[in-house]
């Protein structure tokens, strides 16, 4: 009894039971999973890969589907204009480079403008050393503050949030 029902569960999971079959009786088409009734054709049907072109939505035309990627796009121009904000804090990473010494490679990481306060981000190599003497070296987002007034770069002010941001002594 046991391999009866063995042999049920595997007839119903065989790719048989699942097919679809395209019956005609000659006047009209249709389609069905079980076997077609007396007088009428029967064609099972394989499914396929899908094939190369498809047919536009409701328009019965058919478009091709390229099978070749298309051209790569071109790269973006060398210099894009700049708004008057990217400016600024470009003017701010300048100075905190030139007062401080950091590397020439040093870019900001972004920036916002509050009244005439402009503070950018920058990442800042942090050297720390354990009581054994070991050192590990980390990297470490510090925020920088400029004041600008007009479109330029006030230096005092500047040097003030550079001392209150642990910049300078």
């Amino acid at each position: 009894m046991k391999h009866l029902l063995y042999l049920l569960i595997l007839a119903a999971f065989s790719p048989t039971a699942s097919a679809v079959l395209r019956c005609s009786d000659g006047s009209r088409i249709w389609y069905q999973d079980t076997s077609c009734p007396v007088g009428s054709s029967s064609t099972p049907i394989v499914p396929t890969a899908p094939s190369q072109s498809a047919p536009l939505s409701g328009s019965g035309r058919i478009i091709s589907v390229p099978q070749e990627p298309s051209t790569p796009l071109a790269p973006p121009p060398k210099h894009l204009p700049e708004s008057a904000l990217e400016r600024e804090a470009q003017m701010c990473l300048d100075w905190y480079k030139k007062e401080l010494q950091l590397p020439p490679d040093t870019r900001y990481l972004d920036f916002t403008k509050e009244s005439r306060v402009l503070t950018i981000n920058l990442p800042v190599r942090v050297v720390v050393s354990n009581y054994l003497g070991g050192t590990s070296e980390n990297t470490v987002n510090k925020q920088a503050a400029c004041e600008i007034h007009g479109g330029r770069l006030d230096d005092g002010w500047t040097r003030i949030h550079a001392r209150r941001g642990g910049w300078m002594q």
